[in-house]
């Protein structure tokens, strides 16, 4: 199986594959002269869970920063939840209780509502590079940034993620009839698609997850493919996945606390903005090799994997309009410019796939 979203870097423009050269070519903490003079800095950076996929954006920036100034920007990566639980990693930056951290907006959208308008199923992203384009622009947005600066929090990039498939326990469903009652952590635009096929959807942090499926609280999960599954281990209870179902994928961000980045000499600031195209390069091929892997994994433990047949498509494809337009309504009613940020998200995707 095959997601249409996975890197496969054939797609990427000479200088983004220029960057995943450099990155590779690199070995992290080796010593050597700094090519960006600055004092030394310490940022704690709140994450939760275990190094996997979804966090190779960070330790690639990590890495870069590391490199560039001889090891005096420093990005202490804290994994596990220990800082902050990820619901709260906002109000975290918010306190400065740390430096920076990976967010979510689909753990607390009544926080972020603005933001949700990058989590809505089925967006129109196919590859990664078409990803990070898109959210860069909708990140600046002056409603989205507004939203940012009420928590007190910068944007530095996106931690990007595959497409979405369905793993679960169980039997399995094979036609639209079989969904009927299934119940399912989804996220975001996911909750609604699953609520067109007649499963129950809920959210639940990541670290709750493998017990929630052990218990039986849950039948499946609808995370990015492949890493997610093999990173929380849900692959060890399953007995089914979802074949190319390619459901979209939610945006996260990882952000700074605004007084901490206002801090930083102006030579590392431009170093951040500089680091991050290196980063999403150190990220997209660690997914690569991953991918790689899991679908061997997957094979090995014979998961069975479960066709898109016609009726669930259907239904998933009638759903999708519908639920972009809910969460459209439901900012407008806050205030918030959703009909514009939605064909914001439309119009940058046409032009970061035409210049791809």
């Amino acid at each position: 199986m095959k997601s249409d979203i996975t890197i496969r870097t054939l797609g990427l423009t000479a200088a983004f594959a220029t960057a995943l050269t450099t990155t590779a070519a690199f070995a992290p903490g080796a010593a050597q002269a700094a090519e960006v003079e600055g004092p030394k800095v310490k940022w704690l950076v709140s994450l939760w869970g275990a190094r996997r996929g979804f966090t190779e954006g960070v330790e690639g920036l990590k890495e870069e920063l590391a490199r560039k100034t001889d090891g005096n920007f420093e990005l202490d990566l804290q994994y596990g939840g220990v800082l902050s639980d990820p619901k709260e990693n906002i109000d975290g930056l918010q306190l400065g209780a740390f430096e920076a951290a990976t967010v979510c907006p689909f753990y607390h959208p009544d926080k972020t509502p603005a933001s949700m308008g990058l989590s809505q199923a089925f967006l129109p992203l196919p590859s990664f590079e078409v990803q990070y384009k898109v959210y860069g622009e909708y990140l600046k947005h002056p409603a989205v940034k507004a939203e940012w600066d009420k928590w007190n929090a910068t944007p530095i990039m996106s931690a990007l993620m595959p497409n979405y498939e369905i793993m679960g326990k169980g039997e399995i469903p094979a036609k639209l009839a079989d969904w009927s009652g299934v119940r399912v952590n989804a996220s975001g635009g996911h909750a609604a698609l699953m609520e067109s096929l007649g499963a129950v959807p809920s959210t639940m942090p990541a670290p709750d997850l493998y017990n929630s499926l052990e218990r039986g609280v849950i039948d499946g999960i609808v995370y990015p493919y492949t890493y997610a599954f093999v990173a929380y281990r849900f692959h060890e209870l399953s007995t089914w996945v979802t074949d190319a179902w390619n459901l979209g994928t939610i945006q996260c961000t990882v952000a700074a606390n605004t007084d901490a980045y206002n801090a930083l000499p102006e030579q590392y600031k431009a170093l951040l903005a500089e680091a991050v195209v290196l980063a999403y390069a150190h990220q997209i091929a660690a997914y690569a090799e991953i991918d790689k892997a899991n679908e061997a994994e997957f094979d090995a433990r014979g998961l069975k994997r479960v066709p898109l047949t016609d009726d669930v498509k259907a239904a998933l494809e009638a759903a999708v309009k519908p639920s972009w337009q809910s969460w459209i309504d439901d900012v407008t009613a806050k205030g918030i410019p959703g009909q514009e940020l939605f064909d914001m998200i439309l119009s940058e995707a046409e032009k970061a796939r035409a210049g791809q």
